[in-house]
């Protein structure tokens, strides 16, 4: 229908005819994993919520859908905070590769999967990879932190407070907490601003700042974790507080505060996905996979098979250039 227009870029607000007119003309969908754990001051949704953030907005940007409510998977060393939820990696992996293979079969072709943290980050790369192999299938693994420094948009994640870069700043120059703002404008675009406790709001604990972001009662953890990039964790470890993942539990911000770090952080949001290249991304992978296609049926006889290939899911029409 050539007068379709989507009333919402979110999956689950829209009917089941309006999704069905919507894979007539494309196949993109978004799909943010994150987690349930103690997280200082912040509700514990607060990685998901970012991430979902993420996946709103670039839904918005190259028109395609976004699926929300993926929360609860594996989430590391902050199982002692008896607010997290833990789901194993094999279940976390089993799940994910499920939902993939459901929306290959309805018709999206084109999926981005956005990990939240680390453990996400591990058991996602396993899961494309493993769906790649099924299916013949790319889908497209999206660290979107990773992303944004790569391309220069934004400082590189640094975990180490000798020796603080220079905060980033909006285009009006008002300086910018990556992670933490860009979280709460998250919150905000979620219509959830009012989860996040201002000061003075609960009765939290008093409690002493750890020594940067990984945990300060292992001497020789920095060394173990130079084993592997970023945030993971090549030698698996709980936290011995929940105080040691990201802070104390201090609500720092007014309400009236928390308002103003949500917008700054909304509006740097927006204006780092602009910049990103995302519709020549998604151009990107509909190369790929059009070229793995070829690939594949030249090479078909001795590649990786199973219950998936005899009938492999990987031709499905879509009439977007």
């Amino acid at each position: 229908m050539a007068n379709f227009r989507l009333r919402t870029h979110r999956y689950d607000d829209l009917t089941n005819w309006e999704i069905e007119q919507y894979l007539k003309t494309n196949d993109i969908i978004v799909v943010p994993v994150g987690n349930c754990e103690t997280h200082a001051a912040l509700p514990v949704d607060c990685e998901f919520v970012a991430v979902q953030g993420y996946a709103q907005l670039i839904a918005e940007r190259v028109g395609g859908l976004f699926l929300p409510n993926l929360v609860y998977f594996n989430p590391g060393g902050t199982q002692i905070g008896r607010g997290t939820i833990h789901v194993s990696m094999a279940q976390s992996y089993s799940y994910c590769k499920a939902i993939a293979h459901s929306l290959l079969n309805q018709g999206f072709k084109r999926q981005i999967w956005i990990p939240s943290h680390v453990p996400t980050t591990d058991f996602l790369l396993a899961m494309v990879t493993d769906f790649f192999d099924e299916t013949k299938v790319p889908l497209l693994y999206m660290d979107v932190n990773a992303y944004l420094s790569n391309l220069g948009l934004r400082p590189k994640m640094r975990f180490d407070s000798s020796a603080p870069p220079q905060p980033p700043t909006t285009r009006a120059g008002e300086p910018v907490d990556v992670f933490n703002d860009t979280m709460l404008g998250a919150y905000l675009l979620a219509g959830r601003l009012d989860a996040v406790p201002a000061k003075g709001e609960v009765d939290f604990p008093e409690a002493e700042q750890p020594e940067g972001f990984l945990p300060n009662w292992f001497p020789e953890y920095r060394l173990l974790g130079s084993c592997s990039s970023f945030m993971a964790a090549p030698a698996p470890y709980y936290y011995t507080h929940p105080d040691e993942h990201i802070g104390p539990p201090i609500a720092r911000f007014t309400r009236e505060e928390l308002q103003k770090r949500a917008e700054i952080g909304l509006t740097y949001l927006r204006q780092s996905l602009e910049e990103a290249k995302l519709e020549e991304l998604m151009a990107a992978l509909r190369h790929l996979q059009d070229y793995m296609a070829q690939t594949v049926a030249k090479h078909y006889d001795h590649l990786p098979k199973n219950r998936y290939s005899a009938a492999s899911p990987f031709y499905i029409p879509c009439t977007e250039a």
